[in-house]
């Protein structure tokens, strides 16, 4: 189904609002984009309402902030059509919001929080140094104990929520517990000072998280709100929102271009360092391909829109990020039963330390110390920021199984066409057999007869001369010899520009070193294509799906990384996979691998006990990728089947972040391995001293607040990690050489 079908029935009724697009509708899963639900997003329980009772329904996953809706359902009870009906009436006005999250206390509460009770506590310590000053309250226990309610209102909260069964248990209704036992003991300056701590602490965290969501965000977003629009030759100031699909736009220096699409007019360099990763700004002219968030250096263009929106590269990426971060990793799921299986150590570990002391600010020190809740942030801080990570290296990581799935990975299936190669024919060799002609002169010549044919091998020459700048002579007439070529005149002589079977319907035979050139060139995966000028034979070019730049470096990267099996797998001929296979380092191919061939071998990995990653690129490698452990999709030109059913899609076709992702992998479970070792290590340590007598309220209340700051911090390191891969792994992409070879 098209990537942005509307809603059937022409125009949505009146009151409606933009009608809901079908992003995608593959094997039971149809993505949709429902504008009302991006408008309001505090209606996002009455998607759920909606589907409920509908037959074929299986599973919905909603994002309110993008709109997005992903439901999975069976085709043969329930159409797209049903559910687009569904969706398409927004709600009235007047409907309140049926979302189940709980709104989170806003920054000003907690500044105010933080405000009342530090001052609060500076009023005590003037007051114990000086008396009780004119200006200082009187009936201080009450108004102590007001304070310290208003101050730990957010883990009352989250406690009441505990023991009304809408949570499981965990650091609210330890630190509740802890304060109610304070106050008790009417130690109210206690209770406050703990709960301050504990707030300045719960505030650096989300300031922490803030900042590298903020830097996140702010790399990922495209930075214009406005446009200039290009309408019958006048620039027009416009609205983002309202640049359709084949619109022209004008993009200026130190602007971002905001739009996915093709350069009509214009020269500039543009930085895509935040899309594609590379360093350095690229040179962009009529023709070149542009990607939304990236920015004009130098010079200015104007781009004709292919994609807008959440269709962009980076509308894609910011979406993926999104719905990564409600997957859970299996990591991340035994880090959450952990904490939750901690909380009621922790209140027999108070409980103990009553009885054998009698002491109940012990056993409220024991509370704060043990708490678990650095080792809860240890995992989910990691893995956000890791896919935070790969997003701004245009790796899109559908959720945290995937992201640690991919770092246990030990065979790595490669689709050639379109993934390790380019995927088009380039010129890749160039065979002179007259001594009279330079390599230039055939390229001139083959490109002057294959000027106006369409096939991709004759595109293939003619782009090939016009990028080295090459003349190319105008024939005065064509003729094409369908399957075989073409023949043109040109000034008078006569061109053949084709296979040999070409020189052959000609009455022109190949000699022995032709024949031997001939050979050679399809030994090595090339289409060989003969040049006769005037009845002689006097070059001949070779033809190839180019490796695409940086594949043997990727191939190099995984063996070092400890990946034990590499397979190349192709539909191809046997000779042109085995030439690939070669040129990279590979040593295991499959050739004529039909669909289920792909899947056989997926399973026979499996078997041998290997966790295998599939990376492809086409509607054909869909079942591999949706077997495989983990799928990878080469993302910029895939197809729309393989992006659904893959787990991660490299955004910008740069295949060397196969490579990254596995390293990137590695290194988030050592991060949190490192997390759960300072967690847990301060905890430990902090019972033992609690236990023992040698740490009061307040300074068990500073180590939890340490220790969890740390693993926050440790864990933000992953948004600017730069992957560690070895043989030369900062290489760029390169183009194709072409190989010019001379016979005398």
């Amino acid at each position: 189904m098209p990537g942005s079908t509307p809603a059937p029935g022409g125009a949505p009724p009146a009151g409606t609002g933009p009608a809901v697009v079908v992003r995608s509708a593959a094997a039971g899963r149809v993505r949709l984009t429902v504008p009302w639900l991006r408008a309001r997003p505090g209606c996002a329980g009455i998607v759920d309402e909606r589907f409920a009772g509908l037959p074929g329904f299986r599973a919905l996953r909603v994002f309110p902030r993008t709109g997005a809706v992903i439901v999975w359902v069976r085709p043969d009870l329930v159409d797209v059509d049903r559910l687009i009906a569904a969706l398409d009436e927004a709600p009235p006005a007047g409907v309140p919001s049926r979302t189940s999250r709980s709104v989170p206390d806003s920054s000003t509460g907690e500044v105010a929080r933080l405000v009342v009770g530090g001052a609060v506590l500076a009023l005590v310590g003037v007051r114990r140094l000086l008396g009780r000053p004119p200006w200082a309250p009187a009936g201080s226990a009450g108004f102590l104990g007001a304070v310290t309610v208003f101050t730990g209102l957010p883990f009352f909260r989250g406690a009441a929520r505990t023991l009304g069964g809408r949570r499981h248990a965990g650091t609210d209704l330890l630190v509740t517990t802890a304060t109610v036992i304070s106050l008790v003991l009417r130690e109210n300056v206690v209770a406050l000072m703990v709960l301050w701590l504990l707030n300045i602490g719960e505030f650096l965290q989300a300031m922490t998280l803030r900042r590298t969501r903020r830097a996140i965000e702010e790399l990922l977003s495209i930075g214009e709100e406005r446009v200039w629009l290009v309408r019958d030759g006048v620039e027009v100031d416009v609205d983002l929102a309202e640049v359709g699909t084949g619109d022209v736009v004008a993009v200026y220096e130190h602007h971002r271009i905001p739009v996915d699409g093709v350069a009509t007019s214009g020269e500039a360099l543009v930085d895509q360092a935040a899309i594609t990763g590379e360093a350095l700004p690229v040179y962009m002219r009529e023709g070149s391909e542009v990607y939304a968030g990236t920015l004009v250096s130098t010079g200015s263009l104007t781009v004709r829109a292919g994609s807008v929106g959440q269709d962009t590269v980076v509308g894609r990426i910011i979406t993926r990020v999104e719905e990564a971060q409600a997957d859970r990793a299996p990591i991340q799921t035994v880090a959450a039963a952990f904490t939750r299986r901690f909380v009621p150590v922790s209140f027999a570990l108070a409980g103990v330390t009553y009885l054998l002391t009698r002491d109940a600010r012990r056993a409220m020190t024991m509370l704060l110390i043990a708490c678990p809740c650095a080792a809860g942030l240890a995992t989910p801080t990691a893995i956000s920021a890791a896919i935070g990570n790969g997003a701004r290296r245009g790796t899109l990581i559908k959720g945290g199984t995937h992201l640690e799935g991919v770092g246990r990975v030990t065979a790595v299936v490669f689709d050639k066409t379109g993934t390790l190669t380019l995927g088009r024919p380039l010129v890749t060799s160039v065979v002179t057999l007259d001594p009279a002609v330079t390599a230039d002169e055939v390229m001139s010549l083959a490109a002057s007869g294959e000027l106006h044919a369409r096939h991709p091998l004759a595109e293939a020459i003619v782009r090939r001369t016009e990028e080295q700048h090459l003349h190319i002579p105008i024939h005065q007439a064509c003729e094409v010899v369908l399957g075989m070529g073409v023949r043109a005149e040109l000034d008078g002589s006569r061109l053949l520009v084709g296979s040999p079977a070409l020189l052959r319907r000609h009455g022109l035979e190949l000699s022995g070193v032709a024949r031997e050139w001939t050979s050679r060139l399809r030994a090595g995966g090339e289409t060989v294509i003969c040049l006769a000028h005037d009845e002689k034979l006097i070059g001949m070019l070779g033809l190839s799906d180019a490796v695409r730049g940086g594949a043997d470096t990727v191939v190099r990267q995984l063996t070092d990384l400890g990946v034990t099996r590499i397979v190349l797998l192709t539909g191809d001929a046997p000779e042109t996979a085995q030439a690939v296979a070669d040129a990279l380092g590979i040593t295991e191919v499959h050739a004529h691998a039909l669909p289920e061939v792909k899947l056989q071998l997926i399973r026979d990995l499996q078997a041998d006990g290997h966790s295998v990653a599939m990376v492809g690129d086409g509607t054909n490698d869909a079942p591999a990728l949706a077997l495989a452990d983990v799928g990878i999709v080469m993302g910029s030109h895939s197809s729309h089947v393989a992006l659904e059913t893959a787990d991660i899609a490299l955004a910008g076709n740069d295949l060397r972040q196969v490579a990254a992702v596995v390293e990137l992998s590695r290194h988030t479970l050592r991060v949190v391995r490192q997390n759960y070792t300072l967690a847990i290590g301060v905890n430990l340590v902090g019972v033992v001293a609690g236990a023992g007598g040698s740490i009061n309220p307040v300074l068990a209340a500073l180590l939890h607040n340490t220790s969890s700051i740390a693993v926050v911090a440790n864990s933000a390191r992953l948004v600017g990690h730069t992957p560690h891969l070895p043989s030369g792994a900062a290489g760029r992409l390169r183009a194709a050489p072409l190989e010019e070879r001379r016979v005398s």
